[in-house]
């Protein structure tokens, strides 16, 4: 059985029933549960740059800290299951711009899990093991690293998979924005908070708007008739 309605069709092939709808959802939780966490660590003070003083920084923070390593978890998720439906299910002809922008949202969901790491190291105890003050400089540094990677993949991807929306000009629009709003995102340590909040922010809004624009047929990705 297929259905097709507004681009979203639900395929019963031999392994089963395929969801598009579920799958733009999916989208739609990664996105949001990803900008919830980055927003958390947009409201940290800016980390001392003493060893010592970091430690007692990260005591501090453990709040934003837990619950953004929290949310990353669930997003991860999300974002996976859902992108790999979403753009696995397209039967459009190969495009080498889907498969880059596939491939930056894959590395950004990697930097992500790296961020996860860290984050839950900084905050769990393992085995009861204390942390050296070098340790903590290093994981803190980490986790800001990957941020920065993580926002130059979702760059990437905002420019590659907005491209060839049912939207067409208004996603092509909106995937330039999304994306030079990224790289300024992908340096925290040098922009103020307000503006990696609003950088958090265009996280949700891009994956929101590309859950439910992305073409999966060449009919959703052809011109409408006016």
């Amino acid at each position: 059985m297929t259905g097709m309605a507004g681009g979203s069709a639900v395929r019963d092939g031999p392994a089963g029933v395929r969801d598009l709808p579920a799958h733009r959802w999916l989208v739609t939780g990664g996105a949001l549960l990803t900008a919830g966490a980055l927003l958390l660590l947009s409201f940290l003070p800016e980390p001392p740059g003493e060893a010592v003083a970091l430690t007692t920084w990260v005591e501090q923070a453990r709040p934003l800290l837990t619950w953004s390593d929290e949310l990353l978890f669930f997003a991860v998720l999300c974002w996976g299951a859902g992108a790999r439906g979403l753009f696995g299910a397209r039967t459009a002809a190969p495009s080498a711009r889907i498969d880059v922008g596939a491939a930056a949202l894959t590395t950004a969901l990697v930097a992500l899990v790296v961020v996860l790491l860290a984050l839950g190291r900084l905050i769990y105890p393992v085995f009861a093991i204390d942390l050296a003050p070098e340790a903590v400089t290093l994981l803190v540094s980490a986790t800001f690293g990957a941020v920065h990677l993580a926002f130059l993949g979702f760059a990437v991807a905002a420019a590659a998979l907005t491209w060839s929306t049912r939207t067409r000009i208004l996603g092509r629009g909106v995937g330039i924005v999304a994306a030079a709003a990224f790289l300024a995102g992908s340096f925290p340590w040098m922009m103020p908070a307000w503006a990696n909040s609003l950088a958090a922010i265009a996280v949700a809004a891009w994956g929101v708007f590309l859950a439910f624009t992305s073409a999966t047929s060449p009919a959703d990705a052809a011109p409408h008739p006016s």
